[in-house]
């Protein structure tokens, strides 16, 4: 299973990550090239919203479902693992609804914080998105990654791709007509991920009585709700504060494209690393050091050379990439190179994070995260209205890069200390569940 996992699964999760990539990028072209860079703006802040508020409303209730599930099951404790599941959807949906009540609300009260009512509209899908996310997570918990993957990768991104690619040259494209499709296709994912969900679904996980610990959970998933929260922030929140600032418009949307372009690499480790953690998990468990180094160079070494092609390609044919958006958008080269860099070091250490939560560190990396987010915030809010794009794109540099160097640094300290009987944090039980949670 596990040279399934890591051979032949990696490859087909990388493949509907740059897949999915290439219909999220031709789509922005389209529009980019349709509306120009004043009228992208609209759109991009809207999605940008939209990503940052539908994981605070997915509450990290699918990244503690990858956790928990599988442990119930493990222990034939079908009714806590069913009691979850509903308890996760019932507090979804009522996060999610809220947020998008206030969102909507707040939208139509002060249109001009957004510059555009697209926010508003866009973040009536929010309770959709989120289920999605939980829905594909709970999938793969269930043992069936490639077919959540083929669904938030492929179909969600591929029902707009195809629906504005069809509608460029007939229709005004507009960015209320751009978020209309947007949500399309999260409505068509959450039908197929409801269907894998009842075909990967233990039967008797369904067929039994749940049980309900929704407070214990509910604190359980918290961390795992401010790291997911606090990186969607980090990669996103950017767009949306510089236009709250008094750059130009046509700034916003040209540091949204070079966003996107040179965050292409973090795909490379996004849609590998849930196939590393479990291994992960088991190797700390065991404290065998010499595996966890052995996977650790291994995906280093592909690390640098992923990072070191992808620098080739931004440095040398950034501009033409650039072009193919519009003229207008050239002008971000420099913000392009500055992402790129930083988002190679998130790339080539994104494992870290996961080690060091993994031996009950959560708390120095939420913080850590929380204060790279508040650098990246404040310097936006110093640089954007001088430097536009590139003032953006330093904030965005210094926070990334000083959050995963620091991780770095503290991970081979406590990599180092493993095995060492005087390191209690690291010697003790790894995996944070209680015993008694499964009657053991």
């Amino acid at each position: 299973m596990a040279g399934y996992s890591m051979g032949f699964g990696t490859g087909v999760l990388l493949l509907f990550s740059l897949g999915g990539f290439v219909l999220t990028y031709g789509t922005s072209i389209i529009l980019a090239r349709e509306m120009g860079a004043s009228g992208y703006d609209n759109y991009a802040v809207a999605i940008a919203a939209a990503s940052i508020l539908s994981t605070l409303a997915e509450m990290g209730a699918g990244k503690y479902a990858m956790r928990v599930i599988p442990a119930y099951v493990e222990h034939q404790n079908w009714g806590r693992a069913k009691g979850y599941c509903r308890y996760a959807v019932l507090l979804i949906l009522g996060a999610s609804i809220i947020l998008a009540a206030v969102a909507a609300w707040s939208e139509g009260i002060e249109a001009g914080e957004f510059r555009s009512h697209v926010v508003g509209i866009v973040v009536l899908f929010l309770p959709v998105m989120a289920l999605v996310g939980y829905g594909a997570e709970v999938v793969m918990a269930n043992g069936a990654p490639l077919r959540a993957s083929f669904v938030t990768r492929l179909i969600v991104p591929g029902v707009m791709f195809v629906a504005i690619a069809a509608s460029a040259g007939r229709v005004e494209l507009t960015a209320e007509y751009a978020v209309f499709w947007f949500g399309a296709g999260w409505l068509i994912g959450l039908v197929l991920v409801w269907i894998q969900y009842l075909r990967t679904a233990d039967k008797r996980v369904r067929a039994a009585t749940a049980i309900y610990e929704p407070w214990y959970w509910l604190k359980r998933s918290s961390p795992f709700l401010a790291f997911a929260l606090l990186i969607s922030m980090m990669s996103k929140i950017g767009v949306v504060v510089l236009e709250g600032t008094s750059a130009a418009e046509t700034e916003v949307a040209i540091f949204s494209v070079a966003l996107d372009t040179g965050s292409f690499i973090y795909i490379v480790s996004k849609s590998t690393d849930k196939l590393f953690l479990p291994s992960l998990s088991v190797m700390i468990e065991r404290q065998d050091r010499e595996a966890m180094l052995a996977i650790g160079t291994k995906r280093r070494r592909l690390m640098r050379w992923f990072c070191a092609v992808f620098l080739l390609i931004i440095f040398t044919l950034g501009r033409t990439i650039l072009g193919v958006f519009g003229e207008e958008f050239v002008s971000g080269f420099p913000a392009l190179c500055i992402v790129s860099v930083a988002t190679c070091v998130w790339t080539y250490y994104s494992l870290v994070p996961s080690f060091l939560k993994y031996i009950k560190m959560n708390t120095f990396v939420v913080r850590c995260t929380a204060i790279c987010v508040a650098i990246n915030i404040g310097l936006v809010y110093i640089l954007g209205p001088r430097y536009g794009a590139t003032g953006a794109a330093i904030a965005y540099g210094v926070s990334v890069t000083t959050l995963y160097l620091t991780f770095a640094r503290v991970g081979q300290k406590k990599f180092g200390l493993m095995g060492e009987k005087s390191d209690t944090r690291v010697a003790s039980s790894l995996m944070d569940i209680d015993a008694e949670e499964f009657n053991l």
